[in-house]
């Protein structure tokens, strides 16, 4: 019992010393960081982090360089680097940070912070309400957009929907990107004549269905077939041509 328990001490203290080895190790006479960059400064949560540094080995033979990169005081990554006398070579690390905050972020004797914050939430506009023809006869497709935008910081759902006097028409589930556009479109066909409200969310507009021109037919005692459009008074046999009035 007693030595399992030594040896998991021992284990505990060897893990708890590589970092502090190896930044020993990084301060030592024959270890120097050149350099480091830590980009970019502010991300949102867990964006990445990019993190580069320059080493050089300034001592007389060729050495192994274990380097951590320290966030917060502890080692989040590390790499193995072997390096001639006098010879230096860049490194490079890549984090993610999934809570918001302020992160210290160490190599060597070199440091820099980097802020991490909340991503921002979805936000959508709608805008630009077209509908292609403000007249429409029976049966006619009438095509109606608009164009969606996701101005938020983070992919969305969004649900489109058409409303045509006031009624639920149609609609459509769009998964938009954080920056981008979506142009919905509807079609609609309508058959009794009259004035149609379209709404898609705060944008609306409207359409006319025009009522159908009517031919009637008048037969007179002589047997002439009279034609007369419901629109106008004259009546013109048939076969007297456009000039009968």
């Amino acid at each position: 019992m007693k030595k399992g328990l030594l040896a998991l001490i021992s284990l505990l203290l060897l893990a708890f010393s590589l970092p502090l080895q190896a930044c020993q190790s990084a301060s030592g006479n024959s270890f120097e960081v050149l350099s480091m960059d830590v980009t970019p400064g502010k991300v949102i949560m867990n964006e990445k982090i990019t993190v580069t540094a320059t080493i050089s080995n300034n001592g007389g033979n060729e050495a192994v360089f274990e380097v951590p990169v320290m966030v917060n005081g502890v080692a989040d990554d590390r790499t193995s680097v072997t390096l001639a006398p006098g010879k230096s070579q860049e490194i490079q690390f890549t984090l993610h940070k999934g809570e918001p905050g302020t992160y210290e972020i160490r190599i060597g004797d070199k440091n820099s912070a980097v802020t991490v914050e909340r991503q921002a939430p979805a936000e959508f506009k709608l805008s630009d309400l077209n509908i292609n023809m403000d007249e429409a006869n029976p049966g006619e497709e009438v095509v109606i957009t608009a164009c969606l935008s996701n101005t938020g910081g983070s992919e969305g759902t969004y649900i489109i929907d058409l409303k045509i006097n006031g009624d639920a028409g149609q609609s459509d589930r769009v998964i938009l990107p954080a920056g981008a556009k979506y142009n919905c479109v509807f079609k609609l066909v309508k058959s009794e004549p009259g004035t149609y409200g379209v709404a898609i969310g705060d944008l609306a507009g409207k359409f006319t269905v025009i009522k159908p021109i009517e031919v009637i037919q008048i037969t007179a005692p002589d047997d002439t077939t009279y034609k007369r459009q419901s629109q106008r008074s004259s009546c013109c046999p048939e076969g007297s041509g456009s000039s009968c009035q």
